[in-house]
Parts: structure tokens; C-alpha cells; sequence
């Protein structure tokens, strides 16, 4: 009875261990594509490319942030705007988390890092959040959110005892 019951158990994890593998891989290839979609958005945001930007996204997608509920090309508009008005380039985005919404949809996230240059130069850290969704074999924003961790800071200068910025999220 014991030798029938291993056995069970072991055929059970041979044949699920092909499916397991697969799903592994198919999530590493996903991340990996989301991680190219998220230096295309840095890019286009760093560049100013707000049609590059629109482009990125699905047509009724929004974002949600300290303005509220924002539709349209009107976000990018404001993005680039904004942008230009405080010299301001994106140092750092990282993907930190996705899961998998079935084949065609993930949720990612990750903290980020813009320094702003004018008036004066300063650091704004945070975490931001994106749901995308597989369209024609490439990856669209649905809905994204930027959070800021913390107000503006000079930045910092290396071995002057600053911490390091947290991973974590907002505590709001």
C-alpha cells in the first residue's frame, strides 16, 4: 500500500513538473518583455516623446496619481510638459514584481527614482504600478501609477552617510 502510494506521488510529480516548467518560463519571458516595455516608457519620458508614450498604451487607457484620474493623450501632453519644465530624467526604473493575469495580462511594479534639474537639482523616489495587457505579440499599458515615497530631495552625494533608498512602498 505504501509502495503504491509513492508511486502515485511520484508519477504525479513527473508528469506536473513539464506544465510547472512551462509556466516558469513563460512568466521569465513575460518579465523580461515587460522590462523592455518599461525602458521604452523610460526612454520616451526621458526624450520627451509623448507620442511615443500614447503609443505604448491601449486607446481608454488612464493613470492615477496626486491629480487624480487622468485619460487620454492629455496625460502625456502634461508628462512631457511637466518634464521639460523641471529638466526632469527618470535615473532609475525597476521591474520588481509582475504576476500574470492568464496569458495576455500582468500587473508589475517596482520602485523608481526622476531627478528634477531646474530650479534646482533634486530627487524624487517612489513605486510605481502598471497593468499591461499582450496586444499583436507586444505589451500596452492599461493603467499605471506613479507614487511618490517621498517630497523632493537634493541629492545624495556617495559616502556621506546617506541612506539608501528603500524598495518598499509609500506609507500613506
Amino acid at each position: 500500500m505504501i509502495a503504491r502510494s509513492l508511486a502515485i506521488a511520484i508519477l504525479a510529480v513527473g508528469l506536473a513538473s513539464p506544465a510547472l516548467a512551462q509556466q516558469s518560463a513563460a512568466q521569465e519571458t513575460a518579465r523580461q518583455q515587460i522590462e523592455v516595455f518599461m525602458n521604452q516608457w523610460v526612454d520616451a519620458y526621458n526624450r520627451r516623446d509623448g507620442r511615443m508614450m500614447a503609443a505604448l498604451t491601449t486607446a481608454d487607457a488612464f493613470g492615477v496619481g496626486e491629480l487624480g484620474v487622468v485619460s487620454g493623450n492629455e496625460r502625456f501632453e502634461r508628462a512631457v510638459q511637466n518634464g521639460a519644465a523641471f529638466d526632469a530624467k527618470v535615473t532609475s526604473m525597476q521591474v520588481q514584481q509582475v504576476r500574470m493575469i492568464g496569458q495576455d495580462a500582468a500587473v508589475a511594479a517596482g520602485p523608481f527614482s526622476v531627478t528634477y534639474n531646474s530650479p534646482g537639482p533634486r530627487t524624487m523616489q517612489g513605486t510605481w504600478m502598471q497593468v499591461l495587457e499582450r496586444q499583436q505579440g507586444g505589451w500596452k499599458s492599461v493603467a499605471a501609477s506613479y507614487t511618490a515615497a517621498t517630497a523632493p530631495m537634493p541629492p545624495a552625494v556617495a559616502g556621506a552617510g546617506n541612506p539608501q533608498p528603500s524598495a518598499g512602498s509609500s506609507a500613506r
